[in-house]
């Protein structure tokens, strides 16, 4: 079994999770490859420098490098090897390898779908701070409820038509059109990874 995790926001603005992290990792029945999201600090950073009237690909490319710092980090919050692309993680796929993102204009979720394609892997799971994808947007309705299984045409409704750097949506439009293409297995999870309350895409 091979999965790839796309660690985001959840952690990097929750540190207190961490040890759910080490213990799903710890517990996992197989090899493992992270990709690190940039955070809130981060987002804000690029935010922050939005008042410069910086290009967006400028921006993406500031994201991008802020993912990197997260992603050493994690690779030394996991015992894990810090990797700076797909080639020097295929080298290391047996360490815990620990990425970034890559290319500007996508989000690391579309890295970690891209990612879990070229390696092949079983199953990606995404951990996001909502837990999970919602029949309404969660931090605006109250009411929003989990859609615990998804089929993958059914993504087609999460894209996104305004996207910019940092925000990319609950799910960015490349790796809804990756994981469909490829058929990934993948769950949608909080931090805790309590797979019983998340998305199930498949």
């Amino acid at each position: 079994m091979f999965g790839v995790v796309k660690i985001g926001t959840a952690l990097f603005s929750q540190p207190d999770k961490v040890e759910d992290l080490k213990k799903f990792n710890s517990s996992f029945k197989g090899n493992l490859a992270f990709v690190s999201g940039a955070g809130t600090q981060a987002k804000a950073i690029v935010d922050g420098y939005r008042s410069f009237n910086f290009s967006e690909g400028f921006l993406d490319q500031l994201g991008i490098e802020l993912t990197h710092v997260n992603a050493r980090a994690l690779a030394r919050i996991i015992g894990g090897v810090y990797c700076r692309d797909f080639s020097q993680i295929d080298a290391n796929k047996l360490r815990k390898p620990v990425t970034g993102g890559q290319i500007p204009g996508q989000s690391t979720d579309a890295v970690a779908a891209e990612l879990a394609d070229f390696l092949g892997a079983d199953v990606l799971i995404l951990v996001k701070d909502v837990g999970g994808l919602y029949n309404q947007d969660p931090k605006e309705d109250k009411g929003a409820r989990v859609i615990h299984t998804l089929g993958f045409d059914e993504l087609l409704s999460y894209v996104k038509d305004d996207t910019r750097a940092g925000h990319y949506g609950v799910i960015d439009n490349q790796a809804i059109q990756v994981i469909r293409r490829s058929k990934i297995k993948t769950h949608v999870v909080g931090p805790e990874f309590d797979f019983s309350s998340g998305t199930l895409i498949n």
